[in-house]
């Protein structure tokens, strides 16, 4: 019980939250975990290492539990997850091109109009949308250019979720946001 706590406390300070938000948070994690291939202790620890970037970021604990509970299911946990994501959001949050011979050079928004980043799970989906025009070997030399050797598997564990897989774990974390009281 005085892990979860942690857990929760930690994430929330790094997200910017208030103690009113930790059943949310905890309700998210929840449906993170249940529909990956992860636990709440593996969660946890991948929070640690990502979350103070994603809030300083402004990306949200959903999109957040989402890229965590895809790199799960790819083999992607835990501490090398957390590693994985900070280097990713970083790595994201100026400008972002992807290259290929089928698609030329795509530009990805990461920031709105205001200055503000988008959601991190439409940086994602722009990027997968682009990634699917590249050869094998681009996409390997892109997502080593993107984010590194590191944090290069996490990436491209992000890259290759299916359409199913996404759409598994943005709706568990939906209604788990849905159904607050």
């Amino acid at each position: 019980m005085a892990t979860t706590s942690d857990i929760v406390t930690d994430a929330l300070t790094a997200f910017g939250l208030s103690a009113q938000d930790s059943g949310h948070f905890a309700d998210v994690q929840a449906a993170a975990s249940s529909n990956a291939n992860t636990n709440v202790s593996m969660m946890g620890e991948t929070f640690k290492y990502c979350a103070p970037i994603a809030g300083a970021l402004g990306f949200s604990v959903e999109d957040t539990a989402e890229a965590i509970g895809l790199m799960a299911n790819a083999g992607i946990k835990s501490t090398q997850a957390g590693t994985s994501l900070r280097t990713i959001m970083t790595n994201l949050s100026g400008e972002v091109k992807i290259c290929g011979e089928n698609i030329g050079e795509v530009t990805v928004a990461t920031t709105n109009a205001d200055g503000s980043m988008r959601d991190l799970s439409a940086i994602l989906a722009d990027c997968r949308t682009a990634f699917s025009g590249l050869s094998e070997s681009e996409k390997a030399a892109v997502a080593e250019s993107l984010v590194g050797k590191n944090a290069m598997s996490g990436f491209l564990a992000l890259m290759n979720a299916g359409e199913g897989d996404i759409a598994k774990h943005s709706g568990a974390i939906f209604f788990s946001r849905r159904w607050q009281w």
